[in-house]
């Protein structure tokens, strides 16, 4: 069934292209989302024909909700997990390294106690 196993290995041109079409916009809208020509949108809506296997745009759309959908997912997933743990990496790096003292740290302060 080469509409779920189709090749994923599309560019970002290619991968934001079939999210268009998956919207339902023809290629002249796709040509002007894009900032390119319709001639080269049917150039590449050829070439992810070939990559995913689907015979038309409706199999496309199809293999972009089912296929590119879940893709888009995990690499969000991962980009928030990659932000936590910099963040965790932040937080433990200034844990080791205390901050630097004030330029007022040598400044003597009396408090009288007996006021």
């Amino acid at each position: 069934m080469p509409l779920l196993y189709g090749n994923t290995d599309l560019t970002s041109q290619e991968w934001a292209i079939t999210a268009l079409i998956a919207q339902g916009l023809t290629n002249a809208q796709i040509a002007d989302q894009i900032h390119s020509q319709e001639q080269s949108v049917e150039d590449q809506l050829r070439r992810i024909f070939q990559k995913t296997g689907c015979w038309n745009r409706t199999e496309v759309a199809l293999w972009y909700m089912k296929i590119g959908v879940e893709k888009e997912r995990r690499s969000r997933d991962r980009r928030e997990a990659d932000s936590k743990l910099n963040d965790d990496e932040r937080r433990q790096s200034s844990r080791r390294h205390p901050p630097e003292p004030s330029s007022r740290a040598h400044e003597q302060h009396h408090i009288n106690l007996d006021e």
